[in-house]
Parts: C-alpha cells; sequence; structure tokens
C-alpha cells in the first residue's frame, strides 16, 4: 500500500526543523514519500486536515502528530499502522 507523509512547517517554529529531519529521515528508511505543507501556500490544506498548530504529521490523510516532537520509533510506528 502506498502511504504518503505530510509534515505541516514553518519558518518560525523551532520545533519543526527537528520534526522535519526525523520524519523525512524514517520515511527514507521505509521508502515512504514526503511533502512539506506550506502555512501560506497549502492553506486549504491545512484547514480540510483541521490543523491549528505546527509542526504537524499527517500519513494517509490522517493527522498523528500535532505541535510535539515524536520519537523516530512513534513517527516509523505511525507510518507502519498506515501500510497495513
Amino acid at each position: 500500500m502506498k502511504v504518503k507523509v505530510e509534515i505541516l512547517k514553518s519558518s518560525f517554529c523551532p520545533k519543526c526543523a527537528t520534526v522535519k529531519e526525523k520524519v523525512i529521515k524514517v520515511s527514507k528508511e521505509l521508502g515512504v514519500d514526503v511533502s512539506l505543507l506550506d502555512p501560506v501556500e497549502d492553506t486549504d490544506r491545512i484547514v480540510e486536515l483541521g490543523i491549528l498548530t505546527s509542526p504537524a504529521v499527517v500519513v494517509n490523510g490522517k493527522v498523528k502528530f500535532v505541535g510535539v516532537i515524536p520519537t523516530e520509533e512513534k513517527i516509523k510506528q505511525a507510518i507502519l499502522e498506515e501500510m497495513t
């Protein structure tokens, strides 16, 4: 099953760079595509998902983490849940 991971990050968010780095690392290990949601360019998608805080990690359209820095293991578990 194809899995799509989206990351909402903003340049003024101190946690966002760390979350982006972790998600990209885990996604590469699992062979999953990652796209970045820009708070200015992708407002329709962000509103559709109901995200009010960054960083946020979305897997297959399901918001998995918001406003926190998840561990690599938790990110991996969230992605693997959507692969089954």
